[in-house]
């Protein structure tokens, strides 16, 4: 059976060809999330995550107008599409509406690849 054709590593801008399964270069490994099954890690509403989030969410993307805040404050203009914790929950952060804003997804994921890993 032929080898997998390569392809870049996930790493955002980085172009280096990685192989196999590989899904990040040598470089980026240490930024490859390791997903748990909701068996060990809890369900959405083990983890806070339930009706009440959902509202909450909701009433963070109204408030700032759907726009990605990182963005904005960088002078981009982007649709949010997901809510973040300022202060990570894993860090003593809460739900408060002062501790949450809009974030798009790749500045979502730069925010969470930057802050300390805790577990």
């Amino acid at each position: 059976m032929p080898a997998r054709p390569k392809r870049p590593c996930k790493h955002r801008g980085c172009g280096t060809l990685v192989s196999g399964n590989d899904n990040y270069c040598e470089k980026h490994r240490a930024d490859e999330v390791k997903w748990k099954p909701d068996a060990v890690r809890g369900n959405r509403h083990a983890r806070g995550y339930g009706n009440a989030w959902v509202k909450r969410r909701e009433r963070i993307l109204l408030r700032d107008c759907g726009l990605c805040q990182p963005c904005k404050r960088a002078g981009h203009v982007t649709i949010a599409t997901e809510v973040d914790h300022v202060v990570p929950k894993a860090q003593g952060g809460s739900d408060a509406d002062s501790n949450l804003q809009s974030i798009c997804k790749a500045c979502h994921k730069d925010k969470t690849a930057r802050e300390p890993k805790t577990r």
